[in-house]
C-alpha cells in the first residue's frame, strides 16, 4: 500500500481537484426530516428536527464532508441521501431526479447509485456468509451476471482494494478490522455507484490503519470518479480527504466552504470552536482557544433566532431573536451568522 503522505503529496503537487465543479451529481435544496416523539401518555408528540433546511451539492470526484457534534444530524442527512428514509421536505435531486417525490420503482433505481461504507466493518458483515457471497449479493439482486462472472468480479474488486483472492472464501471473523473495512469499501464499490456515503468509516480503527484506509479512498476516487460524502467528527481526518466541508449545528449548516478555505479562514465561531478543538502539533495553533459553553441544545425545543447563540461569545439580541440565512462571503464561503462582518 502507498504510504498516505504519498497520496496527499501527488494532489498537492498537481493542484488538482478530482472532478469538474460543473458535474454535480447530487444536490440538495431546503432538505429536512422531522419526527414525531411521543412525550408520554395523553401528551401531544413533540417533533424533533433532525434536519432544517439543509443545502448542498455533491460533485463528481470529489469529496463532501460533513462535521459537527454528535446530534447535529450527520447521520440523518446519510439516511436520506442513501434513500433509507424519505425527506419530511425539501428536494433531493440525483442523475435529474427529485428522489424526494419520486415513486417506488425510481427509488428502487436510483439506490444503486448511492452506496454506504458503515463505521464498524464487523456489524455491517454478516459474520455467516464468506465474503465472496457479501461480494457477489449486489451483482445477485441488480444484476443478470452469471455466477461465474460475479466471483471474476467480486476477486477483481478484492484486488482492487488490495486483498489476495484466496479470502473470496472465508469469513469476516477471520479478518482485521483494516480488511473488513476494505471488504466494505469493495461491497460498496460493486455496482459502479455515482456516490458513495461514507459514515465514520475509520473512527474505529487504529490510527496507523486509519491513514491506510483513507489513501486507498482517495486512490479508488481517483480511478473511478466516484463522488464521497464523508461524514466525520474527525477534523484531522477531514483535512487529509475532503474537497469541501459542510459544518451542521442542530440540523442546519452554518459554514459551507471549500476545504482549503474554511481551514485557513473559518468564518463561523462554531466552526472556529471546532477547528481550536482539534488537536494540533503547531504551538501557536494550539494557543488559539475557543471553549464552547453548554451543551447541544435538544431538536425537541431548539432555541429561537440563531441556533448556535446560546453558546456563543458573540451573540447579540438580533442572534436570539432572528434566524440567520446562508449567505457567501468570500468566493465559495457560506456563512450563516448575523456577525460575521464584524467579528472577522
Amino acid at each position: 500500500m502507498t504510504a498516505p503522505i504519498a497520496s496527499v503529496a501527488r494532489m498537492e503537487a498537481e493542484g488538482r481537484n478530482p472532478g469538474s465543479p460543473a458535474t454535480v451529481v447530487l444536490q440538495a435544496s431546503d432538505l429536512a426530516k422531522h419526527y414525531p416523539v411521543s412525550q408520554g401518555f395523553m401528551k401531544p408528540k413533540a417533533l424533533a428536527r433532525a434536519l432544517d433546511g439543509v443545502s448542498f451539492e455533491v460533485h463528481a470526484g470529489r469529496t463532501l464532508a460533513v462535521v459537527g457534534e454528535s446530534g447535529c444530524g450527520k447521520s440523518t442527512l446519510a439516511r436520506q441521501i442513501t434513500m433509507i428514509e424519505a425527506p419530511t421536505s425539501g428536494h433531493l435531486v440525483l442523475g435529474g431526479v427529485d428522489v424526494a417525490t419520486a415513486d417506488k420503482a425510481t427509488r428502487q433505481r436510483l439506490r444503486r447509485e448511492v452506496q454506504m461504507v458503515f463505521q464498524n466493518p464487523f456489524a455491517s458483515l454478516n459474520p455467516r456468509k464468506k465474503i465472496g457471497h457479501a461480494l457477489e449479493e449486489p451483482l445477485r439482486i441488480n444484476t443478470p451476471l452469471s455466477a461465474a462472472e460475479r466471483g471474476e468480479r467480486a476477486r477483481a474488486m478484492m484486488a482492487r482494494v488490495g486483498l489476495r483472492p484466496e479470502f473470496h472464501q472465508r469469513y469476516p471473523h477471520m479478518f482485521s478490522g483494516g480488511q473488513r473495512q476494505r471488504v466494505a469499501i469493495a461491497r460498496a464499490l460493486m455496482l459502479s455507484p455515482r456516490i458513495v456515503v461514507a459514515d465514520e468509516p475509520v473512527s474505529a480503527l487504529d490510527v496507523s490503519i486509519q491513514a491506510q484506509v483513507l489513501n486507498l479512498l482517495m486512490d479508488l476516487q481517483e480511478e473511478t470518479q466516484v463522488a464521497y460524502v464523508f461524514i466525520s467528527h474527525n477534523l484531522a481526518v477531514v483535512e487529509l480527504i475532503a474537497d469541501d466541508v459542510v459544518v451542521m449545528y442542530l440540523g442546519k449548516v452554518v459554514e459551507r466552504a471549500p476545504k482549503r478555505a474554511l481551514f485557513a479562514t473559518p468564518r463561523h465561531p462554531y466552526t472556529r470552536a471546532l477547528l481550536a478543538s482539534t488537536p494540533r502539533i503547531d504551538a501557536a495553533a494550539r494557543a488559539q482557544k475557543a471553549v464552547l459553553a453548554g451543551e447541544l441544545p435538544s431538536p425537541l425545543n431548539p432555541p429561537s433566532g440563531c441556533a448556535f447563540h446560546k453558546r456563543c461569545p458573540h451573540a447579540v439580541e438580533r442572534c436570539r431573536v432572528e434566524v440567520p440565512r446562508l449567505e457567501e462571503h468570500g468566493t465559495g464561503q457560506w456563512v450563516a451568522c448575523h456577525r460575521v462582518s464584524e467579528i472577522g
